[in-house]
């Protein structure tokens, strides 16, 4: 996972692709038979809800916590976001 998420931000950061590209590159790769990675079905999951606008490593969090009762977080942009795109679990803001 965390891989994963070097390999989005020098994508992002050093060669400077936009996030539909950078979603193009990671699909490909999970779809590639010879590469196992750590909870695929989040993986795609999490890539679903970075196509719809959310931060990848936020969408990731969210996608490995899609059991938990509930989700909190101090990220206002991230609880408005995930509210908006009814992601689960259920955002709870703390003040």
């Amino acid at each position: 996972m965390t891989v994963l998420l070097e390999l989005e931000w020098v994508l992002r950061g050093l060669y400077e692709l936009t996030p539909k590209d950078v979603s193009r590159v990671l699909r490909a790769l999970a779809g590639i038979e010879h590469i196992t990675l750590e909870d695929r079905d989040a993986v795609l999951t999490a890539l679903d809800a970075f196509d719809k606008g959310l931060d990848l490593a936020d969408a990731l969090h969210l996608a490995r916590s899609a059991r938990a009762a509930g989700f909190l977080t101090f990220d206002q942009r991230l609880a408005k976001r995930a509210k908006a795109l009814k992601l689960t679990p259920p955002l709870q803001l703390v003040a």
